[in-house]
């Protein structure tokens, strides 16, 4: 009777798993909404920030295969800020002058957000998976990437008198600390901070082409740097040029999984200015 027990609570126990989601595997549920970007029009993708037409566009073609993300660095930061500050009514006034070294490329960058992840309090172990596709061979240091961000809602017991850095990156959403932020304030109620970050490195060994990448990453145990929302950031900055992001997947993942994806990593071989 007491097997019986034991096997009734086993088989109750994987089922509120899968009910939740929180399954581990290969077979495991893609975390990030539109990660194939496959929903979308008038150049916006359904589920992710905003794109603003000039440094952010959703593609109906040109992906691997269907639609896709495109960044493109090589716009004016000039004509970046003044979109921002004005708006729609920017479109109508032209383009600003300019060089290689007043692009987004060569200041802040381009990017996107995904809708927040929010963690359950037994996940671990993630693998995070993107193709990307780009005007140039990477180097060591010039490549496109995928931002992970972990954030803690703001507590005003412990953060009182942090000042940083924040956007909103979603329609009526809460502000997320982030690095070029259109804001520096003291952080209030309502915030996120971020308490863990880690990359996604994207070296493309030609260009023009699409490649797979992969991460294989696990949440830090400690309490005070363990993140209870995670954001993706896909950002490209140099060369100038557009990146091409498509399939992004982040998965709960078994500690064997996260291992093995550990020990493929990515070499930096092929890349050095030498070689």
């Amino acid at each position: 009777m007491k097997s019986r027990l034991r096997i009734a609570a086993t088989m109750f126990a994987v089922a509120a798993a899968l009910w939740a989601g929180n399954v581990a595997g290969a077979g495991a549920e893609n975390l990030i909404r539109n990660g194939d970007f496959e929903a979308g029009g008038a150049g916006q993708a359904k589920d992710w920030s905003k794109f603003d037409g000039l440094t952010q566009f959703w593609q109906n073609h040109g992906g691997n295969p269907g639609a896709c993300l495109r960044l493109d660095t090589s716009a004016l930061q000039v004509d970046k800020k003044k979109l921002e500050v004005e708006g729609a009514a920017a479109a109508g006034k032209g383009r600003g002058r300019g060089g290689q070294y007043d692009t987004v490329g060569a200041h802040e960058g381009a990017w996107a957000f995904s809708q927040p992840v929010q963690l359950q309090a037994s996940d671990q172990y993630f693998i995070l998976e993107a193709d990307v596709n780009g005007p140039a061979k990477s180097s060591v240091l010039f490549r496109p990437l995928v931002f992970i961000r972990g954030y803690k809602k703001y507590d005003p017991q412990k953060d009182a008198g942090t000042s940083t850095w924040f956007q909103t990156p979603l329609a009526d959403g809460p502000a997320y600390s982030e690095q070029f932020g259109k804001e520096q304030r003291a952080a209030k109620d309502g915030d996120f901070l971020m308490v863990y970050r880690s990359t996604l490195f994207c070296r493309l060994p030609e260009p023009g082409k699409w490649f797979h990448f992969e991460l294989g990453f696990q949440l830090p145990p400690t309490v005070a740097s363990r993140p209870e929302v995670l954001l993706l950031k896909p950002y490209a900055f140099w060369p100038l040029g557009s990146y091409y992001f498509d399939n992004i997947i982040l998965r709960r993942a078994t500690k064997a999984e996260f291992q093995a994806a550990q020990e493929r990593g990515h070499s930096i071989k092929g890349f050095m200015p030498t070689e």
